[in-house]
């Protein structure tokens, strides 16, 4: 079995003149410590995929959360980068990066900041113990900022998603492969859902995954239900056993509960249907 989580953490600053994420500080520690439980369960998360850990106080905090390994695509030399982390059980044997085309600077760059940041998608190659080498993707697809008007940024996520999936694949070539994170789109995007399903045809997810929303109204952060925008999807050499949320345990605060995150996680675990590689 392996079990796989993908968790966007909103990280961006908490506090000070450009405070945006409320009680950071708190739900990182929060974070961490369902982290450090799971990596010592034996059915706890394999892998884990975190978007939005943009600042760098926040990637050495949940490097250190009780999984052996981490790959940090950030260059720590910038203030904002990818905002991508992996952690594993497992030995990585492989990364790789994907950065994605830059937006050009606008004015509205201070509004939705996707210009500041190099939007990018990772790819590890990791050594299961039972199952040997196998590629987990872990990427953040561009939001859509525009509430009650048009995407304007639909086409280029698509761009991107087609890349991302496109790269991966050419570079799993017939190894077992794993792909999530936050798309920003799910089955509400007839469109983009329609381009998942040409480019990853036989990528296998639970039956609980249509079900369930991550952008949902029970978080105390969102205001509605938006669906669900956090993936993962596993090439054919997997069977998906069973999927739910994760990361959706509240913290208590002087002024009431509050939520992980503004997304909540996704978790899947998997068997594999395929013999390691001699």
């Amino acid at each position: 079995m392996l079990s796989v989580l993908t968790l966007n953490i909103w990280g961006l600053p908490g506090v000070g003149p450009l405070g945006m994420a409320p009680k950071k500080k708190e739900r990182i520690q929060g974070i961490c410590r369902e982290l450090k439980r799971s990596a010592a369960e034996n059915h706890g998360w394999d892998i884990v995929l975190l978007q939005e850990v943009w600042l760098q106080e926040d990637r050495n905090v949940l490097a250190r959360c009780g999984y052996p390994l981490s790959v940090d695509l950030n260059d720590s030399k910038l203030w904002l980068d990818s905002g991508l982390l992996i952690l594993s059980k497992y030995p990585v044997q492989k990364m790789h990066r994907l950065t994605y085309p830059a937006l050009p600077i606008s004015p509205d760059v201070l509004e939705d900041g996707e210009a500041l940041v190099k939007k990018s998608a990772v790819l590890v190659q990791v050594e299961h113990p039972l199952a040997g080498p196998l590629w987990v993707g872990n990427t953040h697809l561009i939001s859509y900022y525009a509430e009650g008007e048009a995407d304007q940024y639909q086409e280029r996520r698509k761009q991107q998603f087609s890349s991302f999936a496109q790269w991966a694949k050419q570079l799993a070539r017939d190894q077992p492969l794993i792909v999530g994170g936050d798309w920003n789109f799910g089955e509400h995007n007839p469109d983009l859902w329609a381009e998942k399903n040409q480019l990853l045809p036989d990528f296998v997810v639970s039956s609980e995954a249509a079900l369930q929303s991550t952008l949902s109204s029970e978080n105390t952060f969102q205001e509605k239900d938006q669906g669900r925008v956090d993936h993962l999807f596993a090439s054919a050499h997997f069977q998906a056993e069973r999927g739910e949320l994760a990361m959706h345990r509240r913290l208590k605060g002087p002024e009431g509960e509050f939520n992980l995150s503004d997304h909540f996680g996704w978790s899947e675990i998997y068997s594999l249907k395929v013999s390691p590689s001699p």
